[in-house]
């Protein structure tokens, strides 16, 4: 082979040299904002957690209280509406939620009792509420 000729191989050969300082600073910035991105998605996931934690919590504790009115019964000559709130602080287990039941009787017909629960939580900046009817029993 001439001098002049390459051989095919010699593109294979790499160089010696080394990475010079601006790639290295490039390929930094470049690691360095994908872990910035990742740690953003991670605190937007635990904001979203956290949420829907506290709002299945309130759920929960508005069920238990109506699974309570079911099972002790509406208060024997309730004639008038009848409100009782658990305030923040006072709920084992859940010391970020207010709780208040309120029961309507004869409420939308005779013999036919309202009862509600509304839960508020982060000092009511959030709310849910669940409501059911009962009979006298």
């Amino acid at each position: 082979m001439s001098p002049e000729t390459k051989s095919p191989y010699s593109v294979l050969i790499r160089s010696q040299e080394g990475l010079s300082l601006l790639e290295i600073v490039i390929a930094m910035a470049v690691v360095f904002l994908a872990v910035l991105g990742f740690a953003g998605f991670s605190v937007v996931a635990h904001t979203g957690m956290s949420a829907s934690e506290k709002m299945t919590r309130a759920v929960t504790l508005a069920q238990d209280k109506i699974e309570d009115v079911k099972r002790e019964g509406v208060p024997p000559g309730l004639i008038s509406s009848w409100t009782h709130m658990e305030p923040y602080g006072t709920i084992v287990g859940a010391l970020h939620h207010q709780r208040t039941l309120s029961i309507t009787p004869d409420d939308p017909m005779p013999g036919l009792h309202t009862v509600t629960v509304n839960v508020q939580w982060d000092n009511g900046a959030h709310t849910t509420s669940l409501t059911t009817y009962l009979t006298q029993e």
